[in-house]
């Protein structure tokens, strides 16, 4: 069951602070409430009755949103700081490889612009050097 009073205490509650409430009646003597007065009939500012139990539960509720709002700027605070370190952690990858190969291409064209020879070791230990096709094939 709906009660109106509990409907004007929610009403109140979601007004912004310091707004007015004006209480007027119509000519059929029906008590209407609003945030802007009417332009015909006398109106009076309303200040609602506020139980302390409503006040300790809106400030109760205040305190949650508030812990809920920096939990959440921890958490996204958390989240960017791990965005950032996977992003280093890439960039580092990125330049590690990038190292990598120009060495390899410094390594390929020493290689090929000497002409020396390859030698490899089998499994007994052995020097063998490399022919042509293998020379390319390595």
């Amino acid at each position: 069951m709906f009660r109106p009073g509990l409907g004007l205490l929610l009403a109140c509650l979601a007004l912004p602070a310091g707004a007015v409430i004006y209480k007027w009646s119509d000519a059929e003597g029906k008590t209407h409430y609003g945030d802007q007065p009417p332009s015909g009939a006398a109106s009076q500012p309303f200040k609602p009755h506020v139980s302390p139990d409503a006040e300790e539960h809106a400030e109760a509720a205040r305190r949650k949103a508030a812990a809920q709002a920096l939990r959440k700027r921890v958490e996204q605070a958390k989240s960017r700081e791990a965005v950032a370190k996977e992003q280093a952690a890439a960039e580092e990858e990125t330049k590690r490889r990038a190292e990598n190969c120009r060495r390899a291409r410094g390594n390929l064209d020493l290689i090929q612009q000497a002409n020396m020879r390859l030698t490899t070791v089998d499994s007994q230990g052995q020097p063998h050097e490399l022919d042509v096709a293998a020379r390319e094939a390595e």
